[in-house]
């Protein structure tokens, strides 16, 4: 999977948005036949029973489908964004964690502090530490041979 990676970062950016375009419209183009067709399946199959009403085609399946979009919006993604903390109440907490855990998120607060005294350096060091690993790893490799 890293060969993929590795391969996929070379992609040239133009190339990479135009991919992403195609498959952005063809996406699009697949869920308007699937939720145009569900849609007018759905209204045939309920509304001429239930309400007397007449059956519909796709193109009116998919204006039901983007007349209900419009007025009812769009949705969220169900990602971790700024949308989803507005439905959440203040002071609730949806996780519960023992107590060690709230200790240690207590003390996230002193992390600009440190990372401006000691981070940065020891991190840097760490970083060398790891660059020089690998050279010793061949080195003893080499001996061993």
């Amino acid at each position: 999977m890293s060969n993929i990676k590795k391969r996929w970062d070379d992609v040239p950016n133009w190339a990479k948005y135009t991919l992403y375009a195609v498959l952005g419209i063809a996406g699009a183009f697949l869920l308007g036949l699937l939720f145009g067709n569900l849609i007018m399946w759905l209204w045939n199959w309920l509304m001429p029973s239930l309400f007397g009403l007449r059956t519909i085609g796709f193109w009116e399946g998919l204006g039901l489908f983007l007349l209900a979009k419009i007025l009812f919006g769009f949705g969220s993604s169900g990602g971790s964004g700024e949308g989803d903390k507005k439905h959440h109440k203040p002071g609730k907490r949806h996780h519960r964690c023992g107590e060690d855990e709230k200790r240690d998120w207590k003390d996230w607060e002193y992390y600009d502090d440190w990372w401006e005294a000691d981070g940065k350096t020891a991190f840097h060091s760490y970083a060398e530490n790891m660059k020089k690993e690998p050279e010793a790893e061949k080195k003893a490799e080499e001996k061993s041979e």
